[in-house]
């Protein structure tokens, strides 16, 4: 594979990447936020969205 060197790195995981777009207002919370907690701003995008996804996985299956 040949890669661009800015564009071509090693990636530490596995685990599935996605992208999204934010507001930047929203970016800004979320670097303060993680910058408090000691973390990346990806892991504390993981934990939330794992957070909600629980909750709302907890809820639908009140539902059915």
């Amino acid at each position: 594979m040949n890669c661009n060197q800015s564009l071509c790195h090693d990636v530490p995981t596995k685990k599935p990447r996605t992208t999204i777009y934010l507001e930047p207002e929203l970016m800004q919370a979320l670097e303060e936020r993680a910058k408090e907690e000691k973390r990346t701003v990806s892991n504390l995008c993981n934990l939330l969205i794992e957070q909600a996804m629980n909750e709302w996985l907890k809820h639908r299956g009140k539902q059915s």
